[in-house]
């Protein structure tokens, strides 16, 4: 645990003096202020919850874009054969750098809250049970996106083709949403399941599910372990 800490400080350290970082961070905060300010005053709707919808399709791109230089500069460098060889399980650098890539999603949404001092100032009947789990929602299946851009990170040296890939693998699981309609009544509520909208919605109507839970854990695990083995993979044949 010792190690994956060190990993993620170190991770979120280099990311906080990449000047590409305040890029991606200021077109997040720009988007996500503009769609406020039209609900807020074109539409008249004084609450988060449209916000959240639309954060979520800008997650599409954000999250690939924060994840596609984890493994895959270091692979680009020749840096991860140096930690290889290292005292550091595999493991660790892939949890460390998903933990600092959370961290920074979590920074990101911290800015956010200045939309809800704003309803909270000058809206009525403010459900701030809601919005408190509809930003936990957004920190969950964020770290969901992150766990795939780290695993897409893993297949490829080059940070273009990385984010292309995260972005794919996130898009499918967006998109499932959309084609329910396309699929047969019998499988359809499995697809739906499938989805990770599906599961923010419940979030955003303030109601935390034992089974979104899950979900999203067992998402970020099997992404997580996906990533390790790729990287044990390469590794082994390294060394050969």
């Amino acid at each position: 645990m010792r190690n994956i800490l060190i990993i993620a400080r170190k991770e979120m350290k280099s990311y906080l003096n990449s000047v590409s970082t305040y890029i991606v961070f200021v077109i997040f905060l720009l988007i996500s202020g503009w769609f406020f300010s039209t609900l807020m005053f074109k539409a008249g709707k004084a609450e988060l919850r449209q916000l959240f919808t639309i954060l979520h399709v800008v997650y599409l791109f954000f999250i690939p874009a924060l994840t596609m230089g984890m493994i895959a500069k270091e692979k680009a460098n020749k840096t991860i054969e140096l930690l290889a060889t290292l005292p550091i399980k595999l493991k660790a650098i892939v949890w460390g750098k998903f933990i600092a890539s959370v961290g920074l999603v979590a920074m990101i949404l911290l800015f956010t809250l200045v939309h809800l001092l704003t309803i909270a100032i000058i809206g009525e009947n403010v459900d701030y049970g809601a919005i408190l789990c509809g930003y936990l929602g957004l920190l969950i299946v964020g770290a969901a996106y992150c766990a795939i851009g780290i695993f897409a990170s893993t297949l490829q040296s080059n940070q273009i083709m990385a984010f292309i890939i995260g972005f794919a693998i996130s898009l499918f699981f967006f998109v499932l949403q959309y084609i329910i309609v396309l699929i047969p009544n019998s499988i359809a509520d499995v697809f739906q399941y499938l989805g990770f909208d599906y599961h923010l919605q419940n979030f955003l109507k303030g109601v935390i599910d034992t089974r979104d839970l899950i979900y999203l854990g067992s998402i970020i695990a099997g992404f997580m372990l996906l990533a390790e083995f790729i990287l044990k993979l390469n590794n082994r044949m390294q060394e050969r």
